[in-house]
């Protein structure tokens, strides 16, 4: 059982910062990424600054390998439930209402496209606010 349980107001602060994030993020499509919770959408290194600026507007808070040490323990379990940081890699966080953001932000292995997976706290897969996220973002599991 959790110690408190998001509120109404929170999603509506949750999706308004969502919807200023989806219109400038670079690329339209989304997935559902089952190995983590997460929705995903990969973009051309081309886009990768306006994709961090984006990013940047949602998840205010990063670390790397080196500096993932200083990150709340919370998000350092959910970094390691991924596998950890590789070098290049990112650990990104946000609040929205008294929601906590995540996102992990993983260049390829050929160096040509980036990838961003972006969860919500500790909600479920079925739990509202992430049926809504997905949704928004038209994502299908």
């Amino acid at each position: 059982m959790r110690a408190m349980e998001p509120q109404d107001h929170d999603w509506e602060a949750l999706m308004e910062k969502l919807r200023l994030f989806q219109s400038t993020w670079p690329s339209p499509t989304w997935e559902w990424d089952s190995r983590f919770t997460m929705i995903a959408s990969a973009f051309d290194k081309a886009q990768e600054l306006a994709a961090r600026e984006s990013a940047a507007t949602l998840l205010t808070y990063a670390w790397t390998s080196a500096t993932l040490v200083n990150a709340p323990t919370g998000l350092q379990e959910i970094c390691s439930r991924s596998g950890g940081l590789r070098g290049g890699q990112m650990l990104m966080a946000g609040k929205a209402g008294g929601l906590v953001l995540y996102g992990l932000w993983w260049p390829w292995g050929g160096g040509s496209k980036i990838t961003l997976r972006l969860g919500i706290g500790e909600c479920e897969v079925m739990e509202p606010p992430f049926p809504q996220v997905r949704h928004m973002f038209n994502v299908r599991m």
